[in-house]
């Protein structure tokens, strides 16, 4: 579990990078386009276009996102809660997540060989929209993964191991020191200064 685990860590740190990418080129194109636009009265045509294509390469974060747990959870709901609860409700949350973002990549990956077959194209740049879709189908499936790992985990937290106790198992046991700075150590049950 833990190689898949660095794997999808490895994607997903792979596609945070490529979406910094897209909203950096996201910003700048739409800089460039105001300059142009009230400096020079002529706005750059396609940049809604390409715009919208880097919105949709900065998707790629989703899988990143559920990676590393990141989500949002209503305080007022969690914090009154049972902790066995909370775990409950993230694993059929999580259940319902996996299917939605397994079907939608899946459809994406399917509308991936409409497009190109069909020669779909951007109106004004007129660049296939294909690669578009084959981003997007990439990171929901990533995402997808993602969600598996994280049910698995929280399913292992739902069940935590008991922890071992030493105390437990020799109650004659004593408390060796209580601090560095003190002059008596706690022995055996009554608790004597040695």
């Amino acid at each position: 579990m833990s190689v898949f685990i660095k794997i999808l860590k490895t994607i997903s740190r792979s596609l945070l990078y490529v979406s910094y990418v897209a909203i950096a080129g996201m910003a700048i194109m739409t800089v460039f386009n105001v300059v142009m636009r009230y400096i020079f009265n002529s706005p750059v045509i396609g940049v809604t276009e390409v715009s919208q294509m880097f919105l949709i390469v900065a998707m790629t974060a989703l899988a990143h996102s559920c990676v590393e747990g990141r989500f949002i959870a209503v305080g007022a709901f969690v914090d009154h809660t049972p902790k066995k609860l909370n775990i409950s409700i993230e694993i059929v949350m999580g259940a319902v997540a996996l299917v939605f973002f397994f079907f939608v990549g899946w459809q994406l990956i399917v509308q991936v060989g409409v497009s190109y077959s069909t020669h779909e194209a951007y109106f004004m740049i007129k660049a296939p929209r294909w690669p578009m879709y084959l981003i997007l189908g990439i990171s929901f499936l990533a995402t997808a993964l993602a969600t598996i790992a994280y049910v698995i985990e929280r399913l292992q937290n739902f069940t935590p191991a008991k922890e071992k106790n030493v105390f437990d198992e020799n109650p004659d046991l004593a408390i060796l020191a209580l601090s560095e700075d003190d002059d008596f150590a706690l022995a055996g049950k009554g608790g004597e200064e040695q």
